[in-house]
């Protein structure tokens, strides 16, 4: 069954324009270039966290819950997040968690038919 790893970044507004372009243009494609990941996709909240820091929520879909604890645990994972906190480790703040057992349902009136979740 596949799962989600999803991260929420909250970032400095003074960071916002460093971080978000290197998080699209380099962090994200070295972690989908782990093995497990099927591809990804990071929104911008358009509701700041309370202090006005922005709010990224970015989610890797994985192959199964097993392929991302294994991400996890990788010499990879770990060197990625240092070099997060080596560059922006003062002006952001991260939370993670992964997700499985989603359920898809198409919108109202929507003419094509989702696959059903195993």
């Amino acid at each position: 069954m596949s799962a989600v790893y999803a991260a929420v970044v909250e970032v400095a507004p003074e960071a916002e324009a460093r971080w978000a372009p290197w998080h699209a243009d380099l962090h994200m494609p070295e972690v989908l270039a782990e093995p497990g990941f099927r591809g990804g996709r990071r929104w911008r909240d358009l509701e700041p966290a309370g202090d006005g820091w922005a709010r990224y929520v970015t989610h890797y879909e994985a192959e199964s819950v097993e392929a991302i604890a294994a991400y996890r645990r990788s010499e990879a994972a770990a060197r990625l997040r240092a070099d997060h906190d080596g560059r922006f480790g003062s002006v952001t703040r991260v939370s993670r968690a992964v997700l499985s057992g989603g359920v898809d349902r198409p919108a109202r009136g929507a003419s094509t038919r989702l696959p059903r979740s195993p």
